[in-house]
C-alpha cells in the first residue's frame, strides 16, 4: 500500500550553533507548526564522531522552523541502560547523585550522576562521595554557560576530575552524567 505524500513537504533538522548546525535528520509534515515542540533523539556518536560516547543518547526539541530547516535547542541526554547495568556488578556499590541547577545563562537543568566504587562501603564513605560529587558537579554547572556544560560533560572534563580529584576520599571506579534535562 502506497503512502499518500500529497501535500506534505520535507523538512531537515538541524542541531544547535554550539553543534556545528549539523544535519541530524529529516521529516515530512503538511505544516511547519506541527513540528514546532517535537523532540529528535540521536546518539551521541553521530553528533561528535567519538565512538567512545556510544552510550550517549542527546534528545533535542524543534523550537522554530524557516522555510524547510528546523531549528533545536538542547532538551536533554541519557546514558543507555544496558551501559549502566555493565558498570553496576555484584558487590560493587552505586552512589546517586540528582540535582536541580542553573548554569549561568539562566537555564535550569536536572543532573543525575552516578559513582561507582569497587566495593561495597560504609554509609558514611557512601555520603561524603555523594556530597563530593554533587558540590563538584553544582560548581561545573553554575560557572557554565549550558554550551559549556555540555562540552566538559561530552569531553569527560567533569568525568576525570571526579574520577582524579575523588580518590581522596575513596577510589572511584567510574563516574558518569546518567541523565540530564531542561526543567523549564
Amino acid at each position: 500500500m502506497a503512502v499518500k505524500l500529497k501535500g506534505k513537504q520535507w523538512f531537515t533538522i538541524l542541531a544547535p550553533k554550539y553543534f556545528g548546525e549539523k544535519e541530524i535528520g529529516k521529516t515530512i509534515s503538511s505544516t511547519s507548526e506541527t513540528l514546532v515542540g517535537k523532540t529528535v533523539n540521536i546518539s551521541a556518536v553521530e553528533l561528535t564522531n567519538d565512538i567512545n560516547k556510544y552510550y550517549l543518547k542527546l534528545k533535542f526539541k524543534i523550537t522554530s522552523v524557516d522555510s524547510d530547516k528546523a531549528f533545536t535547542q538542547f532538551y536533554g541526554s541519557e546514558c543507555l541502560q544496558d551501559y549502566i547495568s555493565r558498570m553496576v556488578l555484584h558487590r560493587i556499590r552505586r552512589i546517586d547523585s540528582i540535582q536541580d541547577l542553573t548554569t549561568t545563562d539562566n537555564i535550569k537543568i536536572r543532573v543525575k550522576g552516578f559513582t561507582i566504587v569497587s566495593k561495597k562501603v560504609k554509609s558514611s564513605v557512601a555520603v561524603k562521595i555523594r556530597e563530593f560529587v554533587s558540590e563538584l558537579i553544582k560548581k561545573q554547572v553554575e560557572e557554565s554557560t549550558l554550551e559549556e556544560f555540555l562540552q566538559k560533560m561530552l569531553s569527560n572534563e567533569i568525568k576525570n576530575k571526579i574520577l582524579r580529584e575523588g580518590r581522596r576520599i575513596y577510589p572511584i571506579r567510574n563516574f558518569e552524567v546518567r541523565r540530564t534535562e531542561l526543567t523549564q
